[in-house]
């Protein structure tokens, strides 16, 4: 079992792990809980409000790389379907109202986006454990569709959509699912006879397991690939429980007594018994202090049981035994939730030495969850240098891996939510790498950046590029117009303004690497950043 929100590998990003316990009562077919939520922008939504349409809820985090992978899918769907009496709904349960903010602009998402928290009444009555997890309700408020992880939206999405407008629920159809299904299937595997052909199919059951939990984090990468994560999740469930049965009467060894508590806890967290799953992993503990999957599931499993102070305990160990940039940014975030700001800072100053002997993509990570960390223990001057380095090594990245993508928009948006945090948003602009499709008024240029504004809403803000050699042009594309060199705009409701903006280069000097500066001026406040042109 993977433990992923709590502690998110850098090679399986942060696909959060399935507690089918957690969800089980919620099933299609029977009626939505009901919700009252306030969107970002202020205005409250109820799943009455909704009465007589087709209600998609998307629940989010902009850390969650499916979930980033899904979106333009998403958008899509919304927009075709609005004229349909389709509405759709956002709701990020781990993030604040600045990053949500900061990412639906930058997106251009043109539904209502909520940001509320995973202890939150939204969160526990829908059993909301993985990310992204998708809820579709139709016109008389029931319950026809959840399906966690990403979800391709035609034609799997478009089927629960059209399925519920008629008061029905859609089978899910896939491949991928298929493939599943038939890696857990309980019926190649014999449990019964001597003890050295249980112990064998016991061993081979949980390879299964792990082998299904690989094909899932691998799926994430691909939108075609949709599967039920809730049912793959039972199916492991199913065959890990008749696998633990069997080891009860075969196991022998040391090896094999640890094979069996772990796989005691594993089963417990997938209940949600909690506390179950801690005696269970202390038990493998007490045989072999150094089991990694033994402490991993006692670190996830007390963070569950609200042991903020055995977290810790249980990641130092981790780190000490295993140390490595992603075990010492796991004590980070531990740290972080104490409130320990020392200890955080301690945490992030070894993980990042270790990161950076890594690719890119593992630094910008490193560096991402580095901020966010610092920010939890209220060291914003800390998180701009996290996140300002996480773009830095995004930038790195290779530009045909997803990654690239994810970490350039994540750290720009964290440097916006930034501005953004408080009762009174300061004027700050960013600038990255262009990754998404042009903007309206974009024309062909040889480098394309996103600048990115946050600040007060209705602000005025004049932007003016400086910098490049002669004959060079910069041109700040917005609002279907491109400006050269200085462009005014305003901050609209939402707090972020995001352009295009492209360097073209001329003249003898082509094939120069110039810093291209930009200042963002409103009123006496003023924000520069700068990059080189690459």
């Amino acid at each position: 079992m993977r433990y992923l929100l709590r502690v998110p590998l850098f090679a399986i990003a942060l696909l959060a792990a399935a507690t089918a316990g957690a969800s089980a009562a919620l099933q299609p077919g029977t009626p939505a809980p009901p919700f009252t939520l306030t969107t970002i922008d202020g205005k409250t939504v109820t799943l009455g409000s909704y009465r007589g349409k087709t209600l998609v809820i998307n629940v989010w985090g902009s850390w969650c790389p499916p979930c980033r992978l899904e979106t333009p899918d998403l958008i899509d769907e919304a927009n075709a379907m609005r004229a349909k009496g389709v509405a759709f709904l956002g709701v990020d349960t781990t993030e604040t109202a600045a990053v949500v903010r900061s990412f639906s602009a930058a997106k251009g998402v043109p539904y209502p986006e909520v940001a509320t928290t995973n202890a939150s009444a939204f969160a526990h009555d829908y059993g909301i454990t993985n990310y992204p997890t998708t809820i579709v309700i139709d016109p008389n408020g029931t319950l026809r569709a959840i399906h966690a992880d990403n979800i391709l939206p035609r034609p799997q999405l478009h089927a629960y959509i059209v399925a519920a407008q008629h008061g029905e629920t859609a089978p899910l159809t896939s491949a991928e699912q298929q493939k599943l299904d038939a890696m857990l299937a309980a019926s190649q595997f014999t449990f019964d006879g001597d003890p050295a052909t249980v112990l064998t199919n016991v061993r081979a059951a949980e390879k299964a397991i792990e082998s299904a939990d690989d094909e899932l984090d691998d799926a994430m990468d691909d939108p075609a690939r949709d599967h039920d994560l809730l049912k793959t999740h039972a199916e492991e469930a199913a065959l890990r429980a008749k696998a633990i049965a069997a080891l009860q009467g075969a196991a022998q060894t040391p090896a094999d007594k640890v094979l069996l508590a772990r796989m005691q806890g594993d089963q417990a967290v997938e209940a949600g018994q909690y506390a179950d799953a801690v005696t269970a992993y202390d038990a493998a503990l007490a045989i072999d202090d150094k089991d990694r999957d033994a402490l991993s599931g006692l670190a996830y499993a007390l963070s569950k049981t609200g042991d903020q102070a055995g977290v810790v305990k249980a990641d130092q160990r981790i780190a000490t035994y295993y140390p490595s940039y992603s075990t010492e940014i796991a004590l980070a975030r531990a740290e972080a939730a104490t409130g320990d700001h020392d200890a955080t800072i301690a945490a992030i100053d070894a993980a990042i030495p270790l990161a950076a002997l890594k690719a890119p993509a593992a630094l910008a990570w490193a560096h991402l969850y580095s901020g966010r960390s610092a920010l939890q223990v209220h060291d914003p001057a800390r998180a701009r240098t996290e996140f300002l380095a996480a773009q830095a090594a995004a930038e790195r990245v290779p530009r045909d891996n997803p990654r690239y993508t994810w970490y350039l928009e994540q750290s720009q948006e964290a440097l916006l939510a930034l501005g953004l945090a408080g009762d009174h948003p300061q004027t700050a602009v960013t600038i990255a790498p262009w990754t998404g499709p042009d903007l309206p008024g974009s024309v062909a240029s040889t480098y394309k950046y996103r600048v990115a504004l946050s600040g007060p809403a209705g602000k005025s803000v004049t932007l003016h590029a400086s910098g490049l050699p002669k004959q060079w042009i910069a041109s700040f594309c917005t609002d279907r117009v491109c400006s050269p060199f200085t462009v005014q705009t305003t901050i609209p409701s939402s707090g972020v303004k995001v352009i295009e903006f492209q360097v073209i280069p001329d003249g003898p000097n082509q094939k120069a690497h110039p810093t291209v500066h930009i200042d963002a001026t409103a009123g006496n406040a003023k924000s520069s950043t700068s990059t080189v042109v690459t």
